[in-house]
């Protein structure tokens, strides 16, 4: 486990993605995968559950937004420890200036039952983990050559 705080890992860049993930394997290779896109973006990483809610909010650690800026879309764990990805998911689509944000569950799970309740509670999307870094980098690298740099969102 990284600890308590939000590890920092930056590639250059003002566009940031933020990552709630608490296995430190999955951390490494998403970091590895997010570095190998060559798109810039910063990544922060959040361990559980209630550190997500809290850096979204811009609570306690998280209150300094040029250091925890919000991001532009969020890879979620499903199964983590204080509140899983779900509660967070929920959490999530329930305040207003988060409606539009990307979040993308991300874990190992295929059972039906969490590929349908993360849907209905609006994630944008279901990325099963692949085993292969190659093939996982190569998601990674869409996911944020569509959201960081091709999609417009909305002027508001």
């Amino acid at each position: 486990m990284l600890g308590g705080g939000a590890a920092i890992f930056t590639a250059m860049g003002n566009k940031t993605v933020l990552l709630v993930e608490d296995n430190d394997d999955d951390i490494l290779i998403m970091k590895m995968a997010c570095t190998r896109t060559g798109i810039p973006h910063e990544l922060q990483v959040v361990t559980d559950g209630d550190m997500a809610v809290n850096y979204l909010s811009g609570n306690g650690a998280y209150a300094d937004r040029t250091i925890y800026p919000t991001p532009h879309i969020v890879f979620l764990d499903l199964k983590m420890p204080k509140r899983h990805g779900l509660e967070v998911l929920r959490w999530i689509r329930s305040q207003p200036g988060f409606k539009n944000l990307p979040v993308v569950m991300l874990t190992i799970s295929t059972h039906k039952a969490d590929v349908d309740s993360a849907y209905q509670l609006g994630v944008t999307s279901y990325l099963q983990k692949i085993p292969n870094p190659a093939e996982f980098g190569q998601a990674v690298r869409v996911i944020l050559k569509y959201w960081l740099v091709l999609n417009v969102t909305p002027f508001s």
